[in-house]
């Protein structure tokens, strides 16, 4: 057991969680921030475990906590909270999942169906257009399958690359900078770093979004399905017009496959600095209604009213014990400073 998660045990078994939930009240929003539902732990997988939340049996504990301690909520009731002040429900909580993976549909739905829940899932909408991996998974795929021991790699220099561990370690330091590129150099050095590793272009073999028509179907069945842009770029790496293309095409290609109104938006990677006031004032001339950021959560309902293109949301990921994944529900890293 990590440190961490015996940390949060025991703060868990102290009954923690208590004091946490009698912190925040009954009157905050929890929106729960998913991404893949699927187990990361065969030494086989070559994609990219961090965009990973879950296994499926993890992800049905946490449904079975949530629906003993929240009332779930559909993206319809903050719509009319927001719009037209309908009281929302004591610990209101809202079920997010971000990128499409195929995996929602086929590990996360059908819990949420035998529990009878809605949720939101963000779609990057070229990916049913045009399914190839993307940018993050493709770079695990090339650490994962080079041949090299090391390599100059383009923003990091040479890098041992021996061992698993120092494979993840250069992985993450390249991610980290990359990240902070604007786009046309962020896709530049990702090709440098395929060719620098010459481990192959990585093309799966089976599909990792959800289709359409899958799409369709979790409509059809309270799941709704929103735009995450169409290439997911962060926000303030690219310019303020390619922006509102962003937000302007994947909204309409959404509301022309579903027939479902778009009205919210998911910032990619999600920190306090992947969007702006040019993002906000983007998305309110294109008829978004509310955007959810990574900012840890809860968020009181006076400030999701006040920042409805700012909600915060609780980041869940693989590593995250269940005592981990309660407390995060709960509140706790919304208390400690962010990053």
């Amino acid at each position: 057991m990590s440190r961490r998660s015996a940390v949060s045990s025991i703060l868990y078994k102290a009954k923690f969680d208590r004091l946490l939930d009698a912190y925040w009240g009954p009157e905050r929003l929890t929106v729960l921030a998913y991404h893949r539902i699927i187990d990361a732990s065969p030494p086989s997988f070559d994609l990219y475990r961090p965009n990973v939340s879950a296994t499926p049996e993890m992800f049905e504990r946490h449904i079975a906590y949530i629906v003993k301690h929240f009332n779930v909520i559909s993206l319809e009731m903050l719509q009319d909270f927001l719009l037209t002040g309908q009281a929302l429900p004591r610990r209101p909580l809202l079920i997010t999942f971000d990128d499409g993976y195929l995996d929602n549909y086929t590990n996360a739905y059908p819990i949420l169906r035998r529990y009878k829940l809605p949720a939101v899932i963000f779609l990057i909408t070229d990916k049913m257009a045009q399914p190839t991996a993307p940018w993050w998974d493709s770079c695990a795929y090339y650490f994962f399958h080079t041949m090299k021991s090391s390599a100059d790699l383009p923003l990091l220099g040479m890098c041992e690359l021996v061992s698993p561990a120092q494979r993840d370690a250069a992985r993450e330091s390249f991610i980290k900078a990359v990240k902070k590129l604007p786009e046309a150099e962020k896709q530049a050095s990702l090709q440098a770093l395929r060719l620098s590793l010459d481990a192959g272009e990585f093309n799966s073999k089976l599909p990792l979004f959800v289709s359409w028509d899958q799409v369709r179907e979790l409509t059809a069945n309270g799941v709704a399905c929103q735009p995450h842009t169409l290439t997911h770029p962060i926000m303030t790496r690219i310019d303020p017009n390619e922006q509102k293309w962003q937000l302007t095409e994947s909204r309409a290609r959404i509301e022309a496959e579903t027939g479902q109104a778009a009205i919210a938006f998911a910032y990619p990677n999600g920190s306090r600095h992947d969007y702006n006031a040019e993002t906000i004032a983007a998305l309110q001339e294109t008829g978004y209604q509310m955007a959810f950021t990574l900012s840890p959560g809860p968020a009181r309902l006076a400030d999701v009213r006040a920042k409805p293109l700012e909600i915060r949301r609780v980041f869940l990921g693989y590593r995250d014990s269940f005592e981990i994944a309660v407390l995060k529900m709960l509140g706790l890293p919304a208390l400690l400073p962010e990053r």
